[in-house]
């Protein structure tokens, strides 16, 4: 008997599935491209956080042997800060996963559970979506040919047959994971650099019709991967396309997103208390200075309320109060419109803000009123320094000189194009875009990422900057 029942956990083994009753085992191959590890994540806080990481072999094999600490939505993908390269399973303990991920998709291999089936029959239907939304470097699309598409498609899910899996909890949850991955697909489209952007009245109706009340009625968010970033440009998206407000009104919307989206009392956009405190963090961590955080603590502190949110508040509080000794920052070297080479190193003894900026990108171009006026401010004093970095792509050149030449942006201007991975934003950990960089006159790291032009606290800091 002993024999008998050893010979079976052998062949359980052998095939894949979990010996333990609360182990899940991922099986796959990676064919999209040749990363040397693949990542596993599971979804908390609309974020995703690190579980596994897989060597992948010769083939692309990889694996994982995991304990799901909850029953719920997981990420295998290279990143958790890019929606490109990333795929959704659900997982409960003791669940095991067979794939394969091919250059332009993925496809289920052996056994597998009737969740992710009902999730690869659903990543078919969006892939079209994906491919254009996500991978934008390998699929020339705009808006002119994405919003038909997306529109088909919206029209298409009225008749998209419902989960229906022995698992309740997943036929729940699945109806909002679909709603979030389609709003996932219409926003990151309009993040991304195109060749064509749509002007306001270009846009279809499903923009200006996002709910966001609605889309915060429970705690599907928290479930989804991006699904705080969701929210954030959810809601920019709203105030760019109200015809009924005008640009004041727009402006002070997107200077102050907690009072609109919170509220002072029951006003706030946001329906779940849980999630009113996950956004409260968020924009905390804007404040750059212990003063700033004061005054936001005291209008915004009361909707931090789980034990997570409160450790987070915590830390960021810590991290404002610390004196830590400031490093060299790390310099850089890159040509203007006139071909002339301009390092950080040559500013040194100068009070220098740093805007890291793409043609492409809405936010960036929001800031560049404030940036001019606070240029203008400072144009007298010959410790400050504005220097504009632009991360397009280098064939964007071009675009990059004419939009400068439209703009009339102020200070130095560099182009870093397709150098700008390895020179800049990976030593300086930029991950998104607009990002503010200020250094001081001895040439040491005062914010790696310091408050934008439109915040009411840069004054005050750079300031003190050029009084040290």
């Amino acid at each position: 008997m002993k024999k008998t029942i050893f010979i079976f956990l052998l062949m359980l083994s052998a095939t894949g599935y979990a010996i333990a009753a609360n182990t899940s085992v991922i099986n796959g191959v990676w064919q999209r491209e040749k990363p040397k590890s693949i990542q596993l994540y599971n979804i908390a806080g609309g974020a995703l956080h690190q579980v596994a990481s897989s060597p992948v072999g010769e083939n692309g094999a990889f694996s994982f042997t995991f304990e799901p600490l909850q029953e719920g939505y997981y990420v295998i993908g290279l990143s958790p800060s890019t929606v490109a390269n990333r795929y959704v399973f659900y997982f409960k303990p003791g669940d095991c996963l067979n794939v394969c991920i091919s250059k332009n998709s993925y496809e289920l291999t052996g056994e597998n559970t009737p969740e992710n089936k009902e999730m690869a029959r659903w990543h078919d239907f969006i892939l079209p979506l994906e491919d254009k939304a996500v991978y934008y470097r390998e699929n020339n699309s705009t808006y002119e040919d994405f919003f038909p598409l997306f529109e088909e498609k919206l029209k298409e899910t009225g008749s998209y047959p419902p989960a229906n899996t022995p698992n309740a909890d997943f036929n729940h949850s699945f109806g909002d994971f679909m709603k979030n991955d389609l709003l996932c697909m219409a926003l990151v489209f309009i993040q991304t650099p195109r060749s064509k952007h749509p002007e306001d009245n270009d846009f279809i109706g499903y923009y200006k019709n996002i709910d966001l009340p609605a889309l915060t009625k429970n705690l599907s968010l928290l479930n989804y991967p991006v699904g705080m970033n969701l929210l954030m440009w959810g809601y920019m998206t709203g105030v760019k396309l109200n015809n009924s407000l005008i640009n004041e009104q727009k402006k002070e919307r997107y200077e102050n997103p907690a009072s609109y989206l919170l509220g002072g009392d029951d006003s706030g956009l946001i329906s779940n208390d849980t999630i009113k405190g996950e956004l409260a963090v968020i924009l905390a961590g804007s404040n750059r200075s212990s003063a700033s955080f004061a005054e936001y603590a005291g209008k915004y502190e009361g909707y931090v309320i789980t034990a997570g949110q409160k450790e987070q508040w915590e830390n960021i509080k810590a991290s404002l109060n610390k004196n830590t000794e400031r490093k060299d920052a790390i310099d850089f070297r890159f040509a203007n419109a006139s071909g002339k080479e301009i390092a950080l190193s040559d500013l040194k003894g100068k009070v220098v803000y740093i805007d890291v900026w793409a043609t492409w990108c809405g936010p960036c171009r929001r800031e560049f009123p404030f940036l001019k006026k606070l240029e203008a401010e400072y144009k007298d004093n010959k410790d400050m320094v504005f220097m504009g970095v632009s991360v397009d792509v280098s064939r964007d050149k071009k675009k990059w000189m004419d939009f400068l030449q439209k703009e009339q942006l102020p200070g130095i201007q560099i182009f870093a194009g397709d150098a700008a991975g390895e020179a800049l934003q990976k030593p300086y950990g930029i991950s998104g875009i607009p990002r503010f960089i200020l250094v001081g006159k001895d040439g040491k790291l005062i914010f790696a990422d310091a408050p934008r032009p439109s915040s009411d606290e840069i004054r005050a800091v750079i300031n003190n900057a050029l009084k040290e």
